[in-house]
């Protein structure tokens, strides 16, 4: 059959297992990381030593704030000259190097705060993250198994787990992590559509098409949510619906389309 312009896909249509992992990033290093402040001493000696760090690391996370990375990494690492094992500056060194998509560096530094403080749970979280994204989604998986250990019900552990299981074709064991994710965190709308493409996976349509269509109806902006749940329309032999929903998207997401 001879394909109208309606028909046409759009590029990113195929584009169904983009990685979405959540980290956390942006303002978490701030709130994670400030050190407690001391009470003034009336001597100097390593008291006042210990001060003087603070206040570079105080001063990193204000110039990490505002976006000075460079800056900021500086300030961080003679934080590291004078205690080369302190978490939190190793821990906010790699979320800047996880926001610049400079993913091996921030997994050498995420190492060096859990080496420094094993408990360190966004640490390790994060580590699954920048793994994840070198495509190393077995090593991911067992970090997030590893914040489990600890937390059992975080949401972001969860959801990551079964994303990283997903990755690697263990669609069966991704599904019940993505559910109890959900439990934990109904209203992310990346918990659905990944559960949506596991369903997808394992042809069972309609439940693929529930988890699509709320993961677009929490965020309408979610492009790749309505490219899957396109396919799936198409897939239960819905043409007609899969293409009206392919001009709503088209209208959002306007961009190159292929035939």
């Amino acid at each position: 059959m001879e394909e109208t312009e309606s028909s046409k896909i759009p590029a990113w249509s195929h584009l169904l297992l983009a990685a979405i992992l959540v980290a956390v990033v942006g303002g978490a290093f701030w709130l994670k990381s400030r050190p407690a402040l001391s009470l003034p001493k009336l001597f100097g000696g390593d008291a006042a030593r210990q001060e003087t760090t603070e206040a570079l690391l105080a001063r990193g996370i204000q110039a990490h704030t505002a976006g000075s990375y460079d800056a900021a990494i500086e300030l961080y690492h003679k934080v590291l000259q004078r205690d080369p094992s302190h978490h939190q500056a190793h821990y906010n060194i790699a979320q800047i190097y996880n926001v610049r998509g400079q993913y091996a560096k921030a997994q050498w530094e995420y190492e060096a705060a859990l080496k420094a403080e094993p408990k360190f749970l966004d640490a390790r979280l994060n580590l699954g993250v920048v793994l994840y994204r070198q495509r190393q989604f077995a090593a991911a998986a067992e970090a997030f198994r590893e914040v489990l250990k600890d937390s059992p019900k975080h949401s972001l552990a969860l959801f990551n787990l079964g994303a990283a299981l997903l990755e690697q074709g263990q669609t069966d064991q991704a599904i019940p992590w993505l559910n109890r994710a959900l439990r934990e965190d109904p209203k992310r709308p990346d918990n659905y559509y990944y559960l949506g493409l596991a369903q997808q996976k394992r042809r069972r349509l309609p439940e693929a098409r529930a988890a699509l269509e709320k993961a677009v109806e929490l965020n309408p902006k979610h492009a790749h949510a309505f490219a899957a749940l396109i396919k799936v329309y198409l897939m239960q032999g819905e043409r007609q619906l899969a293409l009206d929903t392919l001009a709503k998207t088209q209208a959002k997401f306007p961009g190159p389309t292929v035939k």
